[in-house]
């Protein structure tokens, strides 16, 4: 996702939008009987009709379920079978029934400045200091953690390592940096009109810098620093900030030494706009798969593969969440609400809220099982930390978040099994990953601390074993586990959207041992393959496509993933898609939407009701906080206020019959495309959902916006989503 700056988040506030109309939706359920509150909050409160007051409580009333406007305030009753309250506000300061001890000058009841509490890793014991996330000492650059560069051809004895401070630069280096800048000058301008395409302009500018990557590496982020400035390349932040060595530049120097700049590599690099030299190639297709499908699968999809029916039985509850990213607290110009906004990260005071609103509205911490056993555990599809320049974080402050959020989860959901995906910002530099592959060793493990990290953290908390933490370890946070409930849930990492690093073939191994022990898998990641064309490259999508038929519907009974921060769901069918009707579709991927706001969205989580047997999901539940509401909460004696948001049957379920024992299968989720197609006000209803009710979602009414959501539903991978007009993949402002 975007890089956000400071200011440009304290200025939302002067944006926010107030003067929109709010809609109600009809509900004939009765309002359940709510639950108390957590230790230190206020008790849940039902939400009001407009116009809102916080205290006062009411079944809606409107009999209209479409909207034809942006919606600033959404109220709907949960199900009576839930027992679970409408909405739950927080309490006005941030809560110490788990966090007691906090930095002078940040405690709990500090309403000018974040509170800053005092963190201990439980894996190394150790405390963090205030200094990594005092607003006063964030850094500007990275000075503490190593510049890894790849080795010179032509100084083999040159280190690999350095510090960000070690300057390698000689006069005949930098002439040759030089001498490589104006000749890509020269190409770029074409001076010699020499090019008759700007992708052969791009590859051969590649070709010059991987020439400077192999001799001279540690003089590649000066280069792209100045490449950066003189194409006038949309940079994070600053060109400094993206490219210096300290940030994203020694990695970028990496992918340059190793990658086929003339080929395929160089054509997605040039396409991606990964290096400053504008985007300026076709994307290429992606590889044939004939032959490497010959071999990749080892046993024939067996005839009658059909998902086992369902239990009846009372079903798990399962909490879905997703990008979190808890705010880095900055030097501000002008101060945000205390809560957030719209382009905000979740400062700890959001965090709090939600962490406190979850048990209460979901029903999690008190769902058991017929012998008295939780009857429940949750997922989370990556992204912890903040859409900062990687220039003012480092390995200490990921796993300051990586404490942080996992330590939230365990303290508030108890025992409660969690199981984790990888997200894109969940380590430093962000949205890299090395293979173990590259040589020297140096490079391959660059990235160990954090998957070590990551790893001996999921297993302090209780939620994975010793073992599986050690296969994590060594799959790039990557792991498989069986659920108490004997689910299967399989996590990858996403970031590895390619065959090459052994990601796919993790996958598709533990899929396999699955199928040959009866079992039913849940795989959890974050990047999404589908939906759009921005998301991920080609080649691990198609790939992962092509794994997803296979296995299902026998075997996969759910895919879940995050990254983009709306909230969307999409299909599979059978033959790559070649037939989309409800009899070919065999698998779903629920995206949940973000708890973060960022950019311009409603915080927001999911739970899902799912069958104890067949791990079918039978009802999916949203809940969301209006954070337009935020900015009047300053100065108030009360905090934010989560809601319950729609059930997902009765809303999108209402144009074709299927029998309430049934799951919210494929089919059920192809059903709902086809009343898309005839009924646009549900596709529109859709849209408002997908932001959360965000008073800044624009309407989708358009044929070209109503066709194209149908489309990205259908569609699984990169290719398929190719076809549809891609203007209209996120409600983001």
């Amino acid at each position: 996702m975007m890089i956000v700056s400071k200011i440009k988040c304290a200025l939302l506030v002067l944006l926010a939008v107030h003067s929109v109309h709010a809609t109600t939706i009809p509900d004939n359920k009765g309002p359940p009987k709510p639950p108390p509150g957590p230790p230190g909050h206020g008790p849940p409160v039902h939400p009001p009709p407009p116009p809102p007051s916080p205290t006062h409580s009411t079944k809606p009333s409107s009999t209209s379920s479409s909207r034809t406007s942006s919606v600033s305030t959404h109220f709907s009753t949960p199900p009576a079978s839930l027992n679970v309250p409408a909405s739950f506000s927080a309490g006005p300061h941030f809560s110490t029934d788990f966090l007691k001890e906090f930095y002078p000058g940040f405690g709990p009841t500090q309403t000018s400045v974040e509170p800053q509490p005092i963190i201990t890793d439980p894996v190394s014991h150790s405390v963090f200091p205030l200094d990594l996330t005092n607003p006063k000492t964030i850094p500007t650059a990275n000075l503490k953690d190593p510049v890894v560069l790849p080795p010179s051809l032509l100084s083999p004895n040159s280190p690999i390592i350095i510090s960000p401070q070690t300057n390698l630069s000689t006069p005949g280096s930098i002439e040759l940096r030089n001498i490589i800048f104006d000749e890509i000058k020269d190409i770029l301008t074409n001076t010699t009109k020499a090019f008759t395409s700007t992708c052969g302009q791009c590859i051969s500018s590649l070709a010059l810098l991987k020439q400077l990557a192999l001799t001279a590496p540690w003089e590649v982020p000066p280069i792209l620093v100045e490449l950066c400035e003189f194409t006038s390349t949309s940079a994070f932040g600053s060109c400094a900030a993206e490219f210096s060595a300290n940030s994203d530049g020694d990695v970028t120097t990496q992918v340059i030494a190793n990658a086929d700049v003339t080929g395929v590599d160089g054509e997605l690099m040039c396409a991606r706009g990964i290096i400053p030299l504008r985007k300026s190639c076709p994307t290429p297709p992606p590889i044939d798969l004939t032959d490497i499908l010959k071999t990749w699968f080892k046993k024939p999809k067996p005839a009658n593969y059909d998902a086992p029916k369902p239990s009846g039985k009372t079903p798990l509850r399962v909490l879905h969440l997703s990008d979190l990213t808890l705010a880095a607290p900055g030097q501000t110009i002008l101060p945000a609400p205390r809560y957030g906004a719209y382009e905000c990260d979740t400062p700890w005071l959001l965090a709090d809220a939600v962490m406190h609103a979850i048990p209460s509205l979901t029903g999690i911490n008190t769902a058991l099982d017929k012998d008295g056993k939780p009857a429940t555990f949750g997922i989370f599809t990556g992204d912890l930390t903040s859409h900062d320049n990687d220039n003012q974080l480092g390995r200490d402050y990921v796993k300051y978040v990586e404490v942080s959020v996992f330590s939230l989860f365990k303290h508030y959901f108890g025992d409660i099994p969690f199981y984790a995906a990888m997200g894109n910002h969940d380590t430093w530099p962000q949205a890299f990953d090395a293979p173990h592959s590259l040589q020297p060793a140096a490079l391959g493990n660059e990235f160990e601390w954090d998957y070590g990290h990551l790893a001996d953290l999921w297993q302090t908390e209780g939620w994975i074993s010793e073992q599986v933490a050690a296969v994590s370890k060594k799959e790039f946070s990557a792991y498989s586990t069986i659920t108490p409930f004997g689910l299967k849930v399989i996590t990858i990492n996403t970031d590895f959207w390619y065959t090459g690093n052994g990601m796919l073939r993790f996958l598709t191994d533990e899929l396999q041992e699955a199928e040959d022990n009866g079992q039913r898998v849940w795989i959890v990641g974050h990047v999404l393959s589908g939906w759009g064309t921005s998301n991920a490259l080609g080649n691990g999508p198609n790939l992962f496509y092509q794994i997803v038929d296979r296995y299902s519907p026998k075997t996969i009974a759910g895919i879940f993933k995050g990254h983009i921060h709306d909230e969307v769901r999409y299909l599979y069918y059978k033959n790559n898609g070649t037939v989309m009707d409800a009899d070919s579709a065999v698998a779903v991927t629920m995206v949940g939407g973000s708890v973060t706001p960022l950019a311009g969205l409603n915080s927001g989580f999911s739970m899902y009701e799912v069958d104890p047997e067949t791990f079918d999901i039978m009802e999916a539940h949203v809940w969301y906080a209006n954070v337009s509401e935020f900015s009047d909460l300053d100065h108030k004696g009360q905090g934010v206020t989560y809601r319950y948001e729609y059930s997902t049957r009765d809303t999108y379920g209402v144009d074709f019959d299927w029998p309430e024992t049934s799951p919210l299968n494929a089919t059920w989720w192809h059903k709902v495309t086809e009343s898309f197609e005839q009924n646009p006000d549900l596709v529109n209803q859709f849209n408002h959902n997908q932001g959360r009710q965000s008073p800044l979602t624009q309407n989708c009414t358009s044929t070209e916006c109503v066709t194209a959501k149908v489309c990205y539903m259908r569609s699984g991978s990169p290719q398929l989503s190719a076809r549809c007009n891609q203007g209209f993949t996120s409600v983001q402002a």
